[in-house]
């Protein structure tokens, strides 16, 4: 009777401990599968983020090296563009429309540009697709292959244009604007290596006071502005003046007047019957 007792009391405790160890077992598999589930999840994302960061480093370097292809090309569009003016080719009214539609097309391009950027770092295959085909319209209508610009280059560049920048072009070409006038022209300025505009008769002076060289007419001497604390070149007849727009005061003739440059989006004091000139060497625009 004893012996069946412990042979009873064996067969529970067996028992008792198999169902132990077959639910430790069973939660340490539920653990174990649901790591492994997760690990391959992590994985998958690092994954993931590895090749996104491969794909917008190539985009990136394609970015430069077209950039720069773009540049080259819009040096040869605009060269070809300014020797047709030269060579009488094309007409002072169509030279002017091009010239303002170089200024809006360069605005378009970085704001392409941006939007392509952003479109590589939020991996939006779609914009960066739909950007790159709006560089290769560009570029395909201003590849000159046989060096002539014609109205129709004209407008399919127009075409390309924003649609808020389609609305003030003619009103640009309509207005005053002028990119040669009798009132100034560039000049090349050797001692601080850059183009600027000029009065005809003007020469290289240097101001001592300013460390640079500046174009000025032979009646021109460096004068202090104490408004602004610097030196500038000026007339014996000119005196300062305020611009209330700016908030600066500079050396005008009695005649300059106050204009709004739309291109520059500031005031400046003008001489009478000056007009916008565009200086494609430094990318602004000024009245001469």
């Amino acid at each position: 009777m004893k012996f069946k007792r412990i042979i009873v009391l064996t067969i529970l405790i067996f028992t008792i401990l198999s169902l132990f160890v077959s639910a430790v077992y069973a939660d340490y598999s539920g653990y174990f599968l649901k790591g492994l589930a997760d690990g391959l999840k992590n994985g998958f994302q690092i994954g993931m983020q590895m090749r996104e960061m491969k794909w917008k480093e190539k985009q990136l370097k394609i970015l430069e090296v077209e950039r720069e292809k773009r540049l080259e090309q819009w040096k040869i569009f605009t060269d070809s563009i300014q020797k047709l003016i030269d060579s009488g080719q094309m007409t002072p009214e169509l030279g002017k429309k091009f010239w303002v539609l170089n200024f809006l097309l360069l605005l378009d391009l970085q704001e392409h540009e941006q939007s392509l950027i952003n479109g590589i770092m939020s991996v939006d295959k779609d914009k960066v697709t739909e950007e790159k085909q709006y560089f290769t319209n560009v570029i395909g209508t201003i590849n000159l292959t046989n060096g002539q610009t014609t109205l129709e280059t004209f407008d399919s560049l127009t075409n390309l244009l924003s649609n808020d920048k389609k609305t003030i072009i003619n009103t640009i070409t309509e207005s005053g604007y002028s990119y040669e006038t009798s009132q100034s022209k560039l000049k090349y300025n050797a001692f601080e290596n850059k183009w600027e505009y000029a009065k005809p008769g003007s020469i290289l002076k240097y101001n001592p006071f300013e460390s640079k060289w500046e174009f000025a007419m032979p009646d021109e001497s460096v004068k202090f502005n104490p408004f602004e604390s610097k030196w500038e070149f000026a007339s014996p007849k000119e005196e300062t003046k305020y611009n209330p727009f700016e908030n600066k005061w500079s050396y005008e003739n009695e005649e300059s007047t106050l204009k709004y440059n739309p291109f520059e989006n500031k005031w400046e004091y003008a001489p009478p019957g000056s007009t916008l000139k565009y200086n494609s060497f430094s990318n602004s625009w000024s009245y001469e």
